[in-house]
């Protein structure tokens, strides 16, 4: 039996009745169908322009970096121009000259002060850049990994390529009749936080008697 659990925007948690489930039962993540895994966190002040500020929200990508930084206006004038073709990320000042903060300068790999009506390019990539390793999906009551000397509750952990055909199964603890799923990001450093999506999603959990 695969249990299709859906959601909407927000925290990724939900409680599903389910028929009694006992320890010699099963469970494995069948397929996750949700937004790419978090890529970097926002950054205040990213930018300033003739003394405006620009705030870089949280991407997912570096497609969604670009689009940020590509409709940014001060006045009735665009700040830049940006590309990126998957390796080569380039941008080209307006009219006015751009600082860049030293922290998003680091992650984008160019000087802090862009010269005015001058293009720049640099190599990027999501897998040297990307603060976060991956969803760890968690199911109460179950022998998940085994982790400081006991065995945790998550049954699957996705990487950003969304594979889960290496997921394996697990045992649950006892008996059950409400089974309690949640998603948390996990950061490259081990930081856990529960994963809000910034939309619909779904996952599949296949129950094996």
């Amino acid at each position: 039996m695969i249990l299709d659990v859906q959601g909407s925007a927000g925290t990724v948690e939900q409680s599903i009745p389910v028929v009694p489930i006992g320890p010699d039962t099963q469970i494995r993540l069948k397929y996750f169908h949700f937004p790419d895994l978090p890529l970097l966190d926002a950054f205040v002040d990213a930018l300033t322009v003739n003394g405006q500020k620009f705030t870089i929200p949280a991407v997912s990508s570096i497609e969604q970096l670009v689009n940020e930084l590509d409709s940014l206006v001060e006045g009735v004038t665009r700040v830049c121009y940006v590309w990126y073709n998957f390796s080569e990320f380039e941008i080209c000042v307006g009219t006015q000259a751009i600082t860049l903060s030293a922290a998003f300068a680091a992650v984008v790999k160019l000087p802090v002060a862009l010269v005015a009506n001058t293009c720049y390019s640099t190599s990027l990539y999501e897998s040297t850049i990307s603060l976060y390793s991956h969803f760890a999906v968690q199911v109460q009551n179950v022998r998940g990994h085994w982790s400081d000397n006991e065995y945790d509750t998550v049954i699957a952990k996705v990487r950003r390529d969304g594979d889960v055909s290496a997921a394996h199964t697990h045992y649950f603890r006892g008996d059950l009749v409400l089974l309690e799923m949640s998603v948390n990001v996990v950061k490259r450093d081990g930081t856990v936080a529960q994963y809000a999506s910034p939309e619909i999603w779904s996952l599949g959990l296949e129950i094996i008697e």
